[in-house]
């Protein structure tokens, strides 16, 4: 998951018109934090918050399929999307 949004962001870079390592020089020895969050729901009471409204303080963030519902966007208009990510995809 660390190499592919390495790359991704080498991407975004040129696509910026930027050096390819702009972005990267300034992500090593940074704070990666790679976490399974997904959360069973059968051990769980149905409305439980496993993380409720936040903003990702991050560079970049990446979520990879979950098995479990719950994955929620907010747009610039406010509006609540439900996330869902292909097989094989990531979410940047």
């Amino acid at each position: 998951m660390v190499d592919a949004t390495l790359i991704a962001v080498e991407m975004c870079a040129v696509g910026l018109g930027l050096p390819s390592d702009t972005f990267t020089d300034r992500m090593k020895l940074g704070a990666h934090l790679l976490a399974p969050t997904a959360s069973d729901l059968v051990k769980n009471e149905v409305g439980t918050a496993f993380a409720g409204f936040h903003y990702d303080l991050n560079f970049i963030t990446c979520h990879g399929k979950s098995r479990y519902p719950g994955l929620f966007v907010w747009l610039r208009n406010w509006k609540k999307m439900a996330v869902k990510i292909p097989q094989g995809c990531l979410l940047l």
